[in-house]
């Protein structure tokens, strides 16, 4: 009976999708320096921001809750995004980002506007953001390894001042602690996935997280200016 019970809670762990540990001798370190090499050569790669405990600002007086779609590096975005418009009423607008111009569906017209002077650092920049977590995190510890959308990953967390985010969300201020996890491909370096857990800015709930997923590296994307 209790082999039975074992073999359960092994299944129960599993299915759960709880880490495993991970190999003898891996550090924090070596998985970060390989990352931080790794995304020096991706010049395209498909991203999902979502949020939990609260929103973004974005421009337009909108509030960010998810935003999906492609980067083309260094500058170059497109991306569908929901967000919140006054009176909490939810809207959709695409989003295109082209070296110093940006342009934007209008929430209730759909028609392309131009945003005068901004770039794709005051939407958000999640190249910049992933080279910012991987050279600033703090005390990175391998806390284990799983497989994240068919990919063996190590799962590491450390900690960092919201100061780091700066120049990939324009929110962002020096002076808040954030709690970091981080999945990164164990054979090929690239970050899956990246958890910030903590206030970035006064006006953040104490309790709100930030995820952004990664995927589709180094694949052909088409990002023009609008028709």
């Amino acid at each position: 009976m209790k082999f039975l019970i074992l073999i359960w809670l092994a299944f129960l762990l599993a299915a759960c999708g709880g880490d495993e540990a991970a190999p003898s001798g891996t550090t924090a370190e070596d998985v970060l320096s390989r990352s931080a090499a790794a995304v020096q050569n991706v010049t395209s790669f498909h991203f999902r921001l979502t949020h939990e405990n609260g929103t973004t600002p974005m421009p337009l007086n909108l509030q960010l809750t998810t935003a999906e779609g492609d980067v083309v590096t260094p500058d170059r975005l497109a991306a569908k995004v929901n967000a919140k418009a006054a009176g909490s009423v939810s809207v959709n607008v695409d989003i295109i980002a082209v070296g110093d111009k940006t342009w934007v569906t209008n929430p209730f017209t759909r028609r392309w506007q131009s945003l005068p002077g901004a770039t794709i650092k005051d939407v958000a920049d999640p190249a910049a953001l992933m080279a910012s977590i991987l050279r600033s995190i703090q005390d990175p510890v391998v806390t284990g390894q799983t497989e994240l959308d068919g990919v063996h990953s190590y799962h590491v967390t450390g900690t960092m001042d919201s100061g780091a985010l700066e120049t990939s969300l324009p929110i962002a201020y020096a002076g808040f602690p954030v709690n970091i996890d981080l999945w990164i491909g164990s054979e090929d370096a690239l970050p899956r996935r990246a958890r910030i857990s903590g206030q970035l800015a006064q006006d953040d709930p104490e309790k709100i997280v930030r995820q952004v997923d990664f995927s589709r590296f180094n694949a052909r994307f088409e990002i023009q200016p609008p028709d």
